[in-house]
């Protein structure tokens, strides 16, 4: 197995990135397969575009979504690449969650903030306005998300359904979607509290 150094680290600040680089996990999972066996980022990168391995129209969309690819790929450690690209993929989406959480403040305190609190009080669905309302209150809260233009919003909104989907949380309901808790979910939240990620355990609703 392939070492390397594990980013510990989120990014500190709130952002609207997830509006253009949202569950990627096919992708991820490629990129990942490609640094186990032993390529650069550079030289993987490469082969991503010179044979489409992400399967896009446009070598512009793979450029879009490398980047955030990588920096997701920075937050796994051994275990987690190993269990990726060995186990099913519902289990795989789950380690993608993972790093997105990593990756983006923004909807790590919406997990934290919001889905917590629902699961604790049996409340087990999520609706639009549950999203709004939280976007609302992060806007009195920071400058950046109260400089958020409308538009901006309703592509994040639609971006939070679509990683509560592709990670197992709700169905493909965008109005008022049940809210469950992934099968499997404990194989991952286990290992993150052990490397002292307890918090992003937390957050998966583990």
């Amino acid at each position: 197995m392939v070492k390397r150094d594990v980013c510990n680290s989120v990014s500190k600040e709130y952002s609207a990135r997830m509006t253009g680089n949202q569950f990627l996990y096919p992708e991820f999972k490629v990129a990942v397969k490609l640094l186990q066996e032993g390529l650069s980022k550079k030289e993987a990168t490469d082969k991503i575009i010179n044979e489409n391995l992400f399967e896009y129209r446009s070598f512009k969309a793979i450029n879009k979504h490398i980047g955030a690819v990588w920096e997701r790929a920075n937050y796994l450690d051994d275990y987690l690449i190993e269990v990726l690209l060995t186990e099913p993929n519902e289990i795989g989406r789950l380690i993608n969650f993972y790093a997105i959480l990593k990756y983006d403040r923004l909807f790590l305190e919406f997990m934290e903030e919001v889905l917590i609190d629902k699961v604790f009080s049996r409340q087990m669905e999520v609706s639009k306005s549950d999203i709004s309302n939280y976007f609302s209150i992060k806007a009195e809260q920071s400058e950046t998300v109260a400089n958020f233009k409308e538009t901006t919003l309703k592509r994040l909104r639609l971006a939070y359904f679509e990683i509560l989907s592709g990670a197992g949380y709700i169905g493909t309901n965008r109005d008022n979607a049940e809210l469950t808790i992934p099968l499997g979910i404990y194989q991952i939240t286990n290992h993150l509290e052990e490397i002292g990620d307890k918090r992003y355990a937390k957050a998966m609703l583990g």
